[in-house]
């Protein structure tokens, strides 16, 4: 067996100190104030029966986790806590659990808030310190508590790509996300992806067709939602409201008339109601926004990545104006954008933490038309799925406040031969066009009394519904106590509205 030189040893020795320090540059040594800052949450959680939308499903248990950041705040995940009707923090390794409230929620963006009531919990506990978008191939850390176990898991993966991804919670929104390899199970949600001894993300969601691919918030998504709960009220996520294409064709670029060495991505559509309405035009070339340059692919400079440009306007806070630079007709033109939120977001997205609204009336369940409802059993169906996706896309400016939904008929007599209806479309009572719910509500309790029919049309039937007013309103208590329901209506702010 042959002996290294004295040289070799102290090489060997070297390397493995440095491999020593760059463990310790990624916060992988000294993880002690990590894992005690890192806590397991339970939800009791209850959630609505959109099929009676006057019950409660019965209550479920769910669990994740959560860290500390500054001020006593919880940071974990939206879907973590909500429909909460009870929340449990433990500490690490602690069996005695903490009650704790969400002081904000931001569904859009799949973010909460908690503190926990008792201040004895927060003794000998060092806050997480929030760092920056890591680098592609960077090693990071995951903590969490995956569903199973009450000890705290730590994974460690590297950084695979940096992009826009639906949130699923929400259902509908796009947001900047990061991809790793770092295992993010059931029950890590919430819990947070270090680098450097600082958290640079929430873990949030995994990819359940691939192996060993799980996601999580960057930082610039955190810190906006901070921002936007300083005064007590989160206001969302703003978005431009465009659809675009590529212009990576050169022929298509000429044809446009574009510079050659200027980018630039085509405006195919304009979402009606939203922040470009009126400012942006279909045709436009959006060459610029704020100061930077927007490539043929639509993408533009984000420290060291190539993310969508709509990183500018996500970063901003709703109200906030943002600069664009368009192609039109020839010429540059500099543009000035306010950002809204995205028109019909509340019915598009994913309903949390509210009850559904609905109205009876003669033994008819009107619901307002929105993501949880068209999702349910049965509801997938043609004329509710053009109403709820597509009447904006081919018919602008047609969509009305809600869709007002038939959902179903509670049978009596004064709705026989009605008592099969499901999901009937109601477009006007009496002849005149319903807005919303709410408009419907006041609509009813408006009709004179000497009114013989209330008459119910829908532009996807062509046989009305037609009831007798008197009887209706004479046997209306009769209908909801029949069927156990204490409340005829919930609409909005308002919890009782009898006829």
């Amino acid at each position: 067996m042959k002996f290294l030189p004295d040289r070799s040893k102290i090489f060997i020795l070297v390397t493995i100190l440095s491999i020593s320090l760059i463990s310790s540059s990624y916060g992988f040594a000294n993880s002690d104030n990590i894992e005690q800052s890192v806590f397991r949450i339970t939800n009791f959680q209850q959630r609505p029966n959109w099929k009676s939308p006057w019950k409660m499903k019965n209550t479920t248990k769910g669990e994740g986790s959560g860290f500390l950041i500054d001020d006593g705040f919880i940071l974990t995940n939206a879907h973590v806590v909500s429909d909460t009707r009870i929340l449990l923090v433990n500490k690490l390794s602690s069996p005695n659990p903490f009650l704790a409230d969400v002081v904000a929620i931001a569904h859009d963006s799949d973010l909460a808030l908690l503190k926990v009531r008792d201040h004895d919990f927060y003794k000998n506990l060092t806050p997480l310190k929030l760092g920056g978008v890591p680098d592609l191939q960077s090693r990071v850390r995951a903590y969490g508590y995956p569903v199973g176990g009450h000890e705290l898991s730590r994974t460690e993966g590297v950084v695979s790509r940096i992009e826009f991804g639906t949130y699923v919670h929400p259902g509908i929104d796009s947001h900047l996300l990061i991809q790793t390899d770092s295992a993010i199970n059931p029950g890590n949600s919430g819990g947070p992806v270090t680098q450097s001894g600082q958290a640079i993300g929430v873990a949030f969601q995994s990819n359940l067709n691939l192996n060993d691919v799980g996601y999580f918030i960057p930082v610039p998504l955190i810190k906006r939602f901070l921002i936007d709960i300083k005064d007590g009220t989160y206001d969302g996520v703003p978005e431009i409201g465009i659809e675009t294409s590529p212009l990576i064709n050169k022929h298509h670029r000429k044809y446009l008339g574009l510079p050659e060495e200027s980018g630039g991505i085509l405006v195919e559509r304009i979402v009606p109601f939203s922040s470009a309405d009126g400012v942006i035009k279909t045709g436009d070339v959006l060459t610029k926004i704020e100061d930077l340059k927007i490539d043929a692919a639509g993408m533009v400079n984000y420290g060291e990545q190539q993310v969508a440009f709509y990183i500018e306007a996500e970063n901003r806070q709703i109200g906030d104006h943002l600069k664009l630079q368009v192609w039109r007709n020839g010429n540059f033109e500099d543009l000035l954008l306010k950002l809204e939120a995205p028109p019909f977001g509340e019915e598009m997205r994913n309903s949390y933490d509210k009850r559904p609204e609905y109205l009876i009336f003669g033994g008819l369940v009107f619901i307002a038309l929105s993501r949880n409802y068209i999702h349910s059993p049965g509801n997938l169906l043609p004329p509710l799925a053009y109403e709820h996706w597509y009447r904006e896309v081919e018919r602008p400016d047609t969509r009305r406040q809600q869709v007002v939904i038939l959902s179903h008929v509670l049978p009596a007599s004064i709705n026989s031969g009605y008592t099969n209806l499901r999901n009937f479309i109601v477009s006007k009572l009496n002849q005149e066009p319903i807005n919303s719910l709410s408009h419907l509500d006041q609509m009813l309790k408006k009709i004179p009394s000497e009114t013989e029919h209330v008459v119910f049309e829908s532009k996807w039937n062509n046989l009305p519904i037609v009831l007798n007013l008197k009887k209706s309103l004479a046997q209306h208590n009769s209908i909801l106590k029949n069927y156990g329901i204490e409340e005829s209506s919930y609409i909005l702010n308002n919890t009782k509205n009898n006829y």
